[in-house]
């Protein structure tokens, strides 16, 4: 008698963040089916959650390259793929993130008839609404991070679902060794090196400032433990504490956070934050055109309302930040009041449990 034909799930993750939202669902679905075979492109935090990894690419991505050697990079991947893709048939191809490069796998997948369901969902709402056509003939399903985000694709012909975000989970703190100060201020730059070397920069000279008005000021730098490396040449001898953000948040009055997914970690903590993303001339004169949404800080797009500050994308603005930063510490009830924002925004993320239900919505399409 012929054995039953073992679930195989292919991931691909091109990027840091990727990594993270592939490990998680991966996690789900080895809690539902320990025996689901689950192969991907990805990194470090894919392969700790099981997953049999065909190509590094998320430390590749984080490094950087010149835009010719990116599309390089993505096209032999793609081929990877679509061998793998002709060679394993799995049942669902998850694309995560990365829309530019997903396409592409996607496109693999279709040719080859898979399943495919995109893991955070492409925000062409912000960005291209006109892509949308091109998702629907690409994707099976979209699991969405924002809460808002499903309506927008349901009206649009694309099924979706809102699973709820692995950064609005409850992570453990742990013990370590931090200063005192009053107030205490963490400098969130980001895990790109490109985007460290702009925006830590920046965020020293808010310090700076902030300094010459407080003097009991102490400040410490957040970020993954792998960005450790990339965030040291920029350091200046302020203190680094790789892969313990939760409890930074928890010691911290202030973050200075850089844009993305970092900001919702500091949501959930309710720390008080000024979001700042720093571009080149080009890239604000690109942002101005082709971004739509009055918002761009996670927070503020989740809320509907600018409840926190934010300069997305900025030039080298230091000092307007900082007289914003200022005003916001010598307020406490200004302070107070974006944290009771943070905490009523972030209501939408309980009950959520993002590796579990994005795992039932892959499966659901395998057996379909």
């Amino acid at each position: 008698m012929t054995e039953p034909k073992q679930t195989t799930i292919l991931f691909t993750a091109f990027e840091p963040s990727g990594d993270a939202l592939a490990a998680s669902a991966a996690r789900g679905l080895a809690a539902i089916d320990p025996t689901i075979r689950q192969f991907g492109l990805g990194g470090g935090e894919m392969e700790v959650a099981g997953v049999e990894i065909l190509a590094q690419t998320t430390h590749e991505a984080a490094m950087g390259f010149g835009a010719v050697s990116e599309i390089m990079r993505i096209k032999r991947l793609v081929e990877v793929v679509d061998r793998w893709i002709e060679e394993n048939a799995p049942d669902v191809v998850v694309a995560v993130d990365s829309p530019a490069a997903n396409f592409h796998v996607c496109k693999a997948a279709r040719k080859h008839q898979c399943k495919v369901a995109h893991l955070a969902a492409p925000q062409l709402w912000g960005w291209a609404p006109w892509r949308i056509r091109k998702l629907r003939r690409l994707t099976d399903h979209v699991m969405c991070l924002l809460p808002f985000e499903p309506a927008w694709f349901e009206e649009r012909g694309v099924k979706a679902t809102f699973i709820g975000h692995p950064a609005m989970e409850s992570h453990v703190s742990q013990e370590i060794d931090l200063p005192t100060g009053s107030p205490n201020i963490v400098m969130l730059p980001g895990s790109r090196a490109s985007e460290i070397a702009t925006n830590l920069p920046m965020q020293q000279n808010i310090l700076h400032r902030i300094c010459l008005e407080h003097q009991g000021t102490e400040a410490v730098i957040a970020c993954r433990e792998e960005d450790v490396h990339r965030v040291e040449p920029f350091a200046s001898g302020i203190q680094i504490v790789g892969g313990n953000v939760s409890s930074v948040l928890e010691w911290a009055d202030l973050a200075l956070t850089v844009s993305g997914t970092v900001s919702l970690h500091v949501m959930r903590h309710a720390t008080p934050m000024i979001g700042m993303y720093r571009v080149g001339m080009l890239s604000r004169i690109g942002a101005a055109c082709l971004l739509n949404t009055e918002h761009r800080l996670l927070p503020n797009l989740i809320a509907g309302k600018k409840i926190v500050p934010e300069f997305i994308p900025c030039g080298s603005i230091a000092p307007q930040i900082a007289e914003v930063a200022l005003d916001l510490l010598d307020d406490e009830s200004s302070m107070e009041q974006q944290r009771q924002s943070l905490r009523e925004t972030a209501k939408v993320y309980e009950g959520h449990h993002p590796g579990k239900e994005a795992a039932e919505i892959i499966l659901l399409l395998a057996d379909g």
